[in-house]
């Protein structure tokens, strides 16, 4: 009776074990698939690149007009002195005219008031380099969509207003400019190239304000680079990774702003909502946020190189995400590439170890 007992037991032991290893075939060639699919993308798009840089060409720079926005600091800032030296014609832009650009540029650079949220401040500009731009022989060449703020809460602690002011600027301010000076790119069979954020390929956890603006953006390049396909005129989407600590997003004014955001999220928020989180919890992404130079690149360069690509490169990428860190990768973007073949379980798991291991993230 032993005997046939055991025996039993051992058949319904095997049998179990051959349903459960039949049940997982499904999952074993599923991951084998995606895992061949992966490598496979990897090396046709590291062909691609290998190819595409022994076989580039850029356009002959002879004065060609460019118009930057956000130049008062960081990318754009830097952006214009690059073209300037390259020999470009360069209408940058600033919110501020106290810009110091002028002390070390040539005569072609032109600075000029800006404020992306104004209808009179855009319309303004595009009357005074439509009129400079018509003295030329190439017109508009160029027009490079930077300007944009930052912000950092849950959606449980950011208000309405929170939510348009970043808004207007990133998201509203680049169609507000592109819709004004569209006819003039046109015209030049010229470049659009709007700055995005690797935030604009990868959701985070308490950027949702920020993030929304850069994913709309990137829609709003693509929706824009297909319309303008039968002009001959090519847009262009710049992705930066992890560059905060360079951007001019630390100065004293941005500090105040960041401080003032984060008391209003508190003082705002409802009982059950600071009781459920804490102000420890807001104070700590606070710490965050005015600490992105410990892990961020030490340069703008190869932002800059990527925007003058994009200008100049007589086949510019639709895209360039650019990795920054001070460290050998950045995590978000091999984070945003991995998005593209990854379950969603998974990718989660994944931006919630890399979020909470207290890596600070900054845009663009």
């Amino acid at each position: 009776m032993p005997c046939i007992i055991t025996d039993i037991i051992g058949v319904k032991y095997l049998e179990v074990t051959y349903f459960t290893a039949l049940a997982l075939v499904p999952f074993v060639l599923y991951w084998t698939y995606t895992l061949l699919l992966g490598v496979l993308l990897l090396v046709l798009t590291a062909c691609f690149y290998i190819i595409k840089n022994h076989t580039k060409q850029l356009h002959d720079v002879n004065g060609q007009c460019v118009l930057i926005t956000g130049c008062d600091t960081g990318i754009g800032h830097a952006l214009a002195r690059r073209l300037d030296s390259l020999g470009l014609t360069v209408y940058a832009g600033c919110l501020q005219e106290t810009s110091d650009l002028r002390k070390h540029a040539s005569k072609r650079l032109h600075v000029i008031q800006l404020d992306v949220t104004s209808d009179v401040s855009v319309s303004k500009a595009l009357d005074y380099v439509s009129t400079h731009c018509n003295k030329t022989k190439c017109g508009l060449w160029g027009l490079v969509n930077n300007a944009g703020v930052n912000h950092v809460g849950d959606v449980e602690f950011c208000t309405m207003a929170m939510y348009r002011r970043i808004m207007e600027v990133n998201l509203l301010g680049m169609v507000r400019i592109t819709r004004a000076f569209l006819p003039l790119i046109r015209k030049s069979q010229g470049r659009v190239v709007n700055v995005t954020s690797v935030q604009g390929r990868l959701p985070m956890p308490s950027h949702s304000v920020y993030g929304i603006t850069k994913f709309g953006g990137e829609n709003f390049s693509d929706a824009l680079r297909l319309e303008m396909i039968k002009f001959g005129v090519k847009v262009s989407l710049i992705e930066p990774g992890n560059f905060g600590g360079t951007t001019g997003m630390l100065n004293d004014a941005s500090l105040r702003i960041i401080r003032r955001d984060f008391d209003t999220m508190w003082a705002e928020a409802t009982e059950e909502t600071r009781r459920t989180y804490g102000k420890a919890y807001l104070e700590t992404q606070y710490s965050n946020a005015t600490n992105i130079s410990s892990t961020s690149a030490p340069s703008l360069d190869p932002i800059i190189d990527a925007m003058v690509d994009a200008l100049l490169n007589t086949r510019p990428q639709t895209r360039y995400l650019i990795g920054g860190s001070n460290g050998l990768v950045d995590h978000y973007c091999i984070l945003a590439r991995l998005r593209d073949i990854l379950p969603t379980c998974i990718m989660d798991f994944l931006i919630d170890k890399v979020y909470s291991s207290g890596i600070p993230l900054e845009g663009s």
